[in-house]
């Protein structure tokens, strides 16, 4: 399944190094969205997330706008799609 996360561009190197690492809960937070609305608000940096064989849950209130991946995303499955990388 294809997702989004939004980041600041400071944490696109270590994530492209390292990967999506879950919080302290297990989960990564991601977007069915790719819409520009943290672009706008300095996040600047939106990728393109296959979850793959993760759980993917979300709540019915959140639908929307907020899924819940459970577990690390590696970075082979990461595209950066707006952004870039500081080593660029």
């Amino acid at each position: 399944m294809k997702l989004y996360h939004w980041t600041k561009k400071e944490y696109l190197d270590k994530i492209l190094k390292e990967g999506l690492k879950p919080s302290g809960f297990g989960i990564v937070y991601l977007s069915p969205n790719n819409d520009d609305w943290f672009d706008l608000h300095d996040a600047g940096v939106c990728l393109e997330v296959e979850t793959g064989d993760l759980k993917v849950t979300a709540f019915e209130d959140c639908r929307e706008w907020e899924r819940l991946c459970w577990g690390k995303i590696p970075p082979k499955n990461i595209v950066v799609l707006s952004g870039e990388s500081k080593e660029a």
